[in-house]
């Protein structure tokens, strides 16, 4: 075998191992570059791109073994978050070769906290960037699927085991953060909507109301004209009935009768709701090295999924971008002579003119 060979694999695996601390976590961005920066300034080592590269590659088949082999994992997983979640939903397909098909996975705590979330659910789909590639659902409330998209970008890389449990620990810190802030909130509505409330109350201040009858009122605001229905939660501005939230002409309405907000906004908006929503914990799930799992679970084979495998070469990072996104940001021309916009320095015709 070539010696030069050799030493490439010698030099990637000791490097590699030195680093594997850096890609512990998936969000952490560590380079090549910064490879090769470390290595020259902490141990006099100065290493090729290439070098750097094979020790990246090193190191996370050090951290997170073979990712044909992650499938194989997955029937143990599934019996640990069953045994520690029981009531939770969690469902593994394979073909008829024992190839991976699809997985399915509702935690116990998530499924019993939708009874006191807002009915609107988002379902976000994404390109998954590891070896056998495929595509997450995610299935979450409206102010959560922002929230996932973005610290999910990173764990997309993967393998499936591993990314399952990410997902899995993300679920455990967010349910205890959300039930720490909701603990300290000590309004009526949660401090978002109670913030909204506050920019509505202020709008009314300068609409004047005239009562048709005790539930409905008609709002001047200009030459504007709003009417409320207390009685049946509307405005025809339309913003009371789709927030759920009492608009700017519903609280002049409300200040005209001396009556409070309480009972016009949406229960899922008080402080109760997140209280309930995140009451039961995502308990941590033992070492691996601990799993009593039965023997005839360690018996069943996953094999990878049918298909190519990602090509070589570094993933895409971000999602692709709309036409109206990549419309709106278009870079548009300045001229660097008068500062306007829409015509360049050269075919400026505000410049002075030479003598």
């Amino acid at each position: 075998m070539d010696e030069t060979f050799i030493q490439c694999k010698r030099t990637a695996t000791v490097v590699g191992s030195m680093v594997i601390p850096k890609y512990c976590d998936p969000k952490t961005v560590y380079t090549q570059k910064d490879i090769q920066t470390d290595m020259l300034s902490e141990h006099g080592v100065n290493l090729s791109y290439m070098q750097a590269w094979r020790a990246k590659e090193k190191a996370l088949q050090f951290l997170r073994g073979n990712p044909a082999d992650s499938y194989n994992k997955l029937h143990k997983y599934f019996y640990i978050l069953e045994e520690t979640y029981p009531g939770s939903v969690v469902k593994l397909k394979k073909t008829a070769d024992e190839c991976f098909l699809y997985a399915f996975v509702a935690l116990c705590t998530s499924i019993s906290c939708w009874q006191h979330c807002r009915p609107v659910v988002v379902v976000d789909g994404t390109f998954l960037k590891s070896a056998y590639r495929g595509i997450m659902l995610t299935t979450s409330t409206m102010d959560a699927a922002e929230s996932l998209n973005a610290v999910t970008k990173d764990a997309r890389e993967l393998p499936i085991f591993d990314l399952l449990e990410y997902m899995r620990t993300l679920l455990e810190r967010w349910t205890n953060e959300k039930l720490l802030k909701a603990k300290g909130i000590f309004t009526f509505l949660g401090s978002k909507f109670n913030k909204e409330l506050k920019n509505n109350r202020t709008l009314s201040q300068k609409l004047r109301v005239r009562a048709s009858t005790d539930h409905i009122h008609t709002m001047l605001d200009g030459v504007k004209r709003y009417i409320v229905s207390l009685e049946n939660k509307k405005c025809s501005c339309g913003q009371f009935q789709l927030e759920e939230l009492p608009c700017a002409h519903a609280l002049a309405a409300l200040r005209h009768r001396n009556e409070t907000y309480e009972n016009y906004c949406s229960p899922y908006y008080t402080r109760e709701s997140p209280l309930r929503t995140y009451e039961i914990p995502v308990n941590p799930l033992p070492d691996e090295s601990k799993w009593n799992v039965p023997q005839h679970i360690l018996d069943e084979l996953v094999n990878p999924p049918m298909g190519d495998k990602r090509q070589p070469g570094r993933p895409q990072k971000e999602r692709y971008k709309t036409y109206n996104e990549t419309k709106s940001k278009k870079y548009k021309v300045s001229c660097g002579n008068c500062g306007g916009k829409g015509h360049n320095k050269r075919s400026c015709k505000n410049a002075p003119k030479k003598k």
